[in-house]
C-alpha cells in the first residue's frame, strides 16, 4: 500500500456542476474572441491573418465579424434617441 487515498468518483450531479462552470467559462471566452475578432477586422487586419491566430476559419471568421459589426449596429440604433 502506497499510502494514497483512492479517490472517490464523482456523482452526477458533481458532474453536471463542473460542466456547467466550464460550459460558462468557455461561453465567456468564446465571446471575448468573437469581439477582439470582429475588431480586428474592423482595424483593417486581413481574414487570413486573423484565421491563421484564432481556431477559425477565413469564412468564420468573416461571419462572426459581420454578426458583431450587425449586432453593435442594431444596439447602437436601439440606444440612439428617435427623432420623429
Amino acid at each position: 500500500m502506497t499510502g494514497e487515498k483512492e479517490a472517490k468518483p464523482l456523482t452526477d450531479a458533481q458532474w453536471l456542476r463542473k460542466l456547467d462552470k466550464a460550459s460558462a467559462a468557455h461561453e465567456k471566452t468564446r465571446k471575448a474572441l468573437d469581439e477582439l475578432l470582429a475588431d480586428a477586422r474592423q482595424a483593417g487586419l486581413p481574414l487570413t491573418a486573423i484565421s491563421e491566430h484564432t481556431p477559425y476559419s477565413r469564412e468564420w471568421v468573416r461571419r462572426i465579424a459581420t454578426r458583431i459589426a450587425s449586432e453593435r449596429e442594431q444596439q447602437q440604433s436601439a440606444d440612439s434617441p428617435q427623432h420623429p
